[in-house]
């Protein structure tokens, strides 16, 4: 009996992996009667597709971190969700991780989504060599006998370049790069759906970086996963990421593929962000962007870039442009183009 074909079905009319609408989360305090609220994401709207890498990219503190916490549901205080929600295509009904019970979360967590975290000795427990590890995080997921799990387990590094011999090493005898090739391993061994990496090659030199950007690449594809991608480095968005959404004081501003995004970059931060880029044979000089990202304690009215900006007008200091597609999967929010088509 021979398979059917299945029809290509274009990826907009499939459901996709994770959908984030108007989440605003924001960091609240009360200090000696002091009441202090951050607005760390405020309003962001987007979808990551089966089988692609979404990139996520902006300056330091632009949000992008808080926003991966939201998607994992690593909610602590004074970090709080105020509105928006959450949908997984594993996790359907209570509109984020967060508000889903504890028997579910378990139920999720490195099977169907898990995460690559920023500096590999953050997750890996420093007193326990790494074939503890491996047991207390997949194990139970992954099910069968000992043997069994050993057996896939070595499958699994040697498919990304990994010795077993790792297994009966403590974090601190590998290298910065093992680990973080181990930390890989550990958040794909157990196929997951969704991964979320977070500043995945922060700390290592550009072969290290191009080898580990290279595995998740390849892994990714391997398993047909989704990767939610954090970083701000524009070079290893334009090298692994399929599409991008750029970040700015807890916005989203622009959203294309990642392609399109550097052939034509419409906001104005976002041509910023690509014109920093060095490139080779090319000796001139590089501008700074002038002034500073806003207090997001109190951040200003209208476009949250506006005070930064060499495009702003009138408009931009009173109301904050909505996010409009100016081409096919081309969105930007900016008045310079989503009032007159053009700048």
């Amino acid at each position: 009996m021979h398979a059917q074909a299945v029809p290509d079905v274009p990826s907009e009319a499939v459901p996709p992996m994770l959908s984030v609408r108007d989440l605003r989360t924001y960091y609240r305090a009360n200090r000696l009667g002091i009441k202090r609220e951050v607005k760390a994401v405020d309003g962001i709207s987007l979808t990551v597709r089966r089988g692609e890498i979404y990139g996520l990219a902006g300056e330091s503190g632009s949000g992008k971190s808080t926003l991966l916490n939201c998607v994992a549901g690593a909610i602590r205080p004074p970090m709080e969700i105020v509105g928006g929600d959450i949908d997984f295509a594993f996790l359907s009904g209570y509109g984020g991780l967060h508000r889903a019970p504890p028997a579910e979360v378990a139920r999720v967590r490195w099977r169907h989504l898990s995460y690559i975290m920023q500096g590999s000795m953050n997750v890996l427990n420093p007193l326990r060599r790494l074939r503890s590890v491996f047991v207390d995080f997949a194990y139970p997921h992954v099910g069968g006998t000992r043997q069994q799990f050993e057996r896939q387990l070595h499958a699994h590094l040697a498919r990304l370049n990994l010795d077993r011999s790792v297994l009966s090493a403590y974090p601190h005898e590998l290298s910065g790069g093992m680990r973080q090739r181990a930390t890989v391993a550990l958040a794909t061994v157990c196929r997951p759906d969704l991964i979320i990496a977070d500043e995945p090659t922060t700390a290592l030199d550009v072969l290290v970086q191009k080898e580990v950007l290279g595995m998740i690449r390849g892994i990714q594809r391997e398993m047909g996963s989704s990767v939610l991608l954090v970083t701000h480095d524009m070079g290893v968005h334009a090298h692994v990421s399929d599409r991008l959404g750029i970040m700015y004081a807890g916005h989203l501003v622009e959203e294309a593929g990642t392609a399109e995004i550097f052939r034509n970059p419409l906001h104005p931060y976002t041509k910023h962000l690509i014109s920093s880029l060095p490139r080779i044979g090319d000796d001139a000089p590089r501008c700074g962007l002038g002034g500073a990202p806003p207090n997001l304690a109190d951040p200003p009215l209208g476009c949250r870039f506006h005070p930064r900006c060499p495009l702003a007008m009138k408009v931009c200091s009173g109301e904050a442009p909505a996010m409009l597609e100016t081409a096919p999967g081309h969105r930007v929010a900016c008045f310079a183009y989503n009032q007159s088509g053009g700048a």
